[in-house]
């Protein structure tokens, strides 16, 4: 019942937030983010800069131990994640070891922490050749925001109009790339 494949549901059917549109894609210059989107991609040089120092390390991801083992991707060493939120729960030593993702995180309004069993924040590594299996959710509980801080440059010349996009995100029919 939770974990749903397809390409998107037009509306929640667990639970959802009444008032808040479930789409495939919200718009980077929807006016709920104009206060705040602007400063989390300024801040992307210095969250990149932290990122760069966590990259070596273990992933504190384990597909075992995830609701998508086997579903979503195929090998344990495809995705890694650093976790800043879990589940609402602040990670105060990552919070720590990165201070302006920190600082970028607490300025976007309603961030969820606390009591929030679906919050999560943190950076994710695909290697390249990755592949996340289509999906959805049965809630509109949240906004997923992805802030790329590496991408693997676009195609040039004749075969950049017949390839794939080097790094992009389908989401519903529609394939955006970064």
């Amino acid at each position: 019942l939770l974990r749903v494949p397809g390409a998107w549901r037009p509306a929640p059917s667990v639970v959802g937030i009444p008032g808040l549109p479930s789409k495939p894609w919200w718009e980077r210059d929807d006016p709920l983010f104009a206060a705040w989107l602007p400063r989390l991609e300024a801040a992307a040089p210095a969250i990149r800069a932290e990122w760069d120092r966590l990259r070596g390390r273990p992933s504190d991801y384990r597909i075992s131990d995830s609701e998508h083992a086997g579903t979503l991707h195929s090998s344990p060493e495809e995705w890694h994640w650093a976790t800043f939120v879990d589940g609402g729960r602040v990670v105060p030593a990552l919070w720590e070891e990165c201070p302006a993702t920190a600082a970028a995180l607490e300025g976007v309004p309603g961030l969820m922490v606390g009591d929030m069993p679906y919050a999560f924040a943190f950076f994710s590594t695909l290697r390249p050749g990755s592949r996340i299996a289509p999906h959805t959710a049965p809630a509109n509980l949240r906004l997923r925001f992805h802030l790329c801080l590496q991408a693997a440059p676009a195609a040039s010349g004749p075969e950049a109009e017949t390839s794939r996009p080097a790094c992009g995100m389908r989401v519903a029919d529609e394939v955006r790339e970064w």
